[in-house]
């Protein structure tokens, strides 16, 4: 786990995190490839990655993705593409175009079964049950323990083959209907990096910690994996 002092610091460490990583993908595999978190946390993490130096040899050997999306058109406010795209995306040229979005403004079922068939394509000889996908999955958590579109008692939890799938969120969330990766294609995924702020994300980030890596835990961050390394990074105010 990486403590940060404020939100600014967490931006400042999981930045650094992420460019190491994909340095070494890059000089390993010639490529990075990493899945983008929406939510509020992760955004001036990009904005870092979108004027960093260190990432000028990356950027052209990258291909993106997300963790999950809104079923929303990508200009809505609440589209995870929008955030990224104008924090990131937009502002390092020809990244738009390698990068896959989820189409959020087609319904759920199609927009899974279109995503995964985007995946599978990016990631021949990869995914569940066999090869590695992604180099770093970014994923937030919400107070209730969900991450991506992985809400507690969601039936996406219990699936066990396919990458991507439709969800839904809590009557609580303006837009409920959602695509998320499941569990287990995070868990094809080399490492998987949490960002996690604010004080209200202490109780269950004590909870999901006592549990991580339990399979039949009610917390869905609980349950995620990770082929090699699976690193929190959390503000201060959230420890436990």
């Amino acid at each position: 786990m990486l403590a940060a002092d404020d939100l600014d610091d967490l931006a400042a460490s999981a930045a650094d995190l992420i460019i190491a990583t994909a340095t070494a993908a890059v000089d390993a595999r010639g490529r990075f490839t990493m899945a983008l978190a929406g939510g509020r946390t992760p955004e001036p993490v990009y904005a870092r990655l979108a004027v960093d130096e260190r990432m000028r040899r990356v950027w052209p050997l990258a291909t993106l993705f997300f963790g999950d999306e809104r079923c929303v058109p990508p200009s809505d406010p609440e589209s995870n593409y929008r955030m990224a795209d104008g924090a990131l995306l937009a502002r390092v040229p020809g990244l738009a175009a390698r990068t896959h979005r989820i189409e959020g403004e087609r319904p759920a079922a199609d927009a899974s079964a279109r995503y995964e068939a985007v995946l599978r394509a990016a990631f021949p000889g990869g995914g569940p049950g066999r090869g590695a996908t992604f180099d770093l999955v970014l994923l937030g958590m919400g107070p209730d323990g969900h991450t991506a579109s992985l809400f507690p008692g969601g039936a996406a939890l219990a699936e066990g083959t396919r990458w991507a799938v439709a969800a839904e969120a809590p009557p609580s969330m303006a837009t409920r209907q959602r695509v998320t990766l499941t569990i287990p294609a995070l868990a094809s995924a080399r490492d998987v990096v949490f960002l996690c702020a604010g004080a209200d994300k202490r109780p269950v980030l004590t909870a999901v910690l006592g549990e991580a890596e339990r399979a039949d835990s009610p917390y869905p961050a609980a349950r995620v994996t990770a082929r090699e390394r699976l690193i929190w990074v959390v503000e201060r105010s959230a420890l436990p």
